[in-house]
């Protein structure tokens, strides 16, 4: 087959070939009724197969400046439905929550044993809790648009400030939560592997350009807090606290920016309560709240950040907690918030300001004040990470936050684990092999 050599084609990508498998099996029943027919009418069915599967599509004929909405706010949804399960499938490799199906195939991440065979954090979709080639579509979708965005004139396009912040945010957000989950990434575009901080730095690139763009839009944007705080999150897994401090003072009381979510079932349901949630109200039984969740208390007291339902009952004799956080298939799930950037700047600065922080969280709460008198620098901290564990709980910041700070696992590597087996001690997910497979430069 002769392949174009066209850059703006070359989409050899893992999330590419996703895409492609999911049009063929929308035309797969089309296409055996079709054989059925040939065969009927005598015709070579042998020929008819003989068809190559392409690694590029073309995507010119969509790529037209009155297409650019459209385009962005598809890239906008392929990263709503990645994060949804990165969310919930982090959760459980960091023990917020457990697998409770008997499906052995999730096992491994209840586990923390992940293969970089196994098929379910890379090549599944996101409503299939996978990961890797959700992200790495969303990264893609979220590049390829903005490209074109950039190519484009204002007379083109309306709005087209706000569509580049809004393509390079979320291409932004992509970099960071592959950075952040996975030991390596597949370089962009079929390049070599990289680390996590050179992702995150090209991460931050991406969060320049979404800035420059919103910040015509007035600082009171949201488009533009989202990026600053974007941006924050990557200096902060960069170890560049001064900058991830500036970027998260920024931040405006009360911000949150979410994903949206849809009662239909399907790519917008929140993924979180569709695997833990209460089933009179359509949520699912595939999770349970792990045990050191299920009655947590913060300094003595129960802390109400981290709300649980005993449904009664379980399920291949796993008891059943469901997370009460997200409500409904149709909670948004934060993505970026002022508790965040509040949290960053607890952990950089420490001391006094991160105890007056401390405090405001508590006061919201109702939990005792906290008083840092005499305690050292690695207390704060441990404060501030467990403050971090209850206000950001079940938004895709823990597993993270284990794997930084170098937190102890729970249960421990080399604990039984009821399924069989022992817990592993994996704090983030291998490149996949059938990403090294398919980049001929790793």
């Amino acid at each position: 087959m002769n392949r174009p050599k066209n850059a703006k084609t070359e989409m050899r990508t893992v999330a590419m070939m996703a895409w492609i498998r999911s049009t063929l099996r929308s035309a797969r029943g089309a296409v055996l009724a079709l054989g059925v027919t040939l065969m009927a009418a005598a015709c070579n069915f042998d020929e008819l197969l003989e068809v190559e599967l392409p690694d590029q599509i073309p995507t010119d004929g969509l790529a037209e400046p009155q297409n650019a909405k459209l385009l962005t706010d598809g890239a906008v949804a392929d990263f709503e439905c990645a994060y949804g399960a990165y969310v919930a499938l982090t959760s459980v490799m960091a023990g917020e929550m457990m697998d409770a199906t008997p499906t052995a195939a999730r096992w491994p991440y209840d586990r923390r044993s992940v293969n970089p065979n196994d098929g379910l954090y890379s090549t599944s979709d996101c409503e299939a809790l996978g990961i890797y080639t959700p992200l790495s579509r969303a990264r893609w979708s979220a590049d390829n648009i903005l490209q074109h965005l950039q190519e484009w004139t204002d007379e083109q396009v309306p709005d087209r400030q706000r569509l580049i912040a809004t393509a390079a945010a979320y291409a932004g957000y992509s970099r960071v939560l592959l950075a952040e989950g996975f030991c390596t990434v597949a370089g962009i575009n079929n390049g070599p592997e990289l680390t996590p901080e050179q992702v995150l730095q090209n991460a931050i690139e991406r969060f320049n350009t979404a800035i420059e763009a919103a910040q015509g839009l007035g600082d009171g944007d949201p488009l533009l807090n989202f990026a600053y705080m974007g941006r924050a999150r990557a200096y902060l897994g960069l170890g560049n606290g001064a900058a991830a401090v500036a970027d998260a003072q920024r931040i405006p009381p009360g911000f949150v920016y979410g994903m949206s979510a849809d009662t239909a079932p399907g790519r917008r349901v929140n993924r979180v309560f569709a695997q833990s949630g209460t089933n009179t109200l359509g949520g699912g039984n595939a999770l349970t709240v792990a045990p050191a969740y299920r009655a947590l208390q913060h300094m003595g007291v129960a802390d109400p950040r981290v709300p649980v339902i005993d449904a009664g009952f379980e399920d291949e004799g796993v008891a059943i907690f469901w997370q009460a956080k997200y409500p409904t298939r149709n909670t948004p799930i934060p993505i970026a918030s002022y508790d965040e950037a509040q949290l960053i700047i607890a952990e950089v600065e420490g001391g006094a300001t991160a105890e007056a922080i401390i405090n405001d969280f508590h006061t919201a709460a109702g939990l005792p004040a906290f008083d840092a008198t005499g305690l050292s620098d690695a207390e704060i901290l441990a404060h501030v990470i467990e403050e971090r564990r209850s206000e950001l709980w079940l938004e895709g910041h823990r597993f993270h936050d284990i794997r930084r700070h170098e937190l102890p696992l729970d249960p421990e590597p080399g604990t039984p684990h009821r399924r069989g087996g022992f817990y592993g001690d994996d704090r983030c997910f291998p490149l996949p092999s059938v990403e090294i497979r398919n980049n001929p430069n790793i």
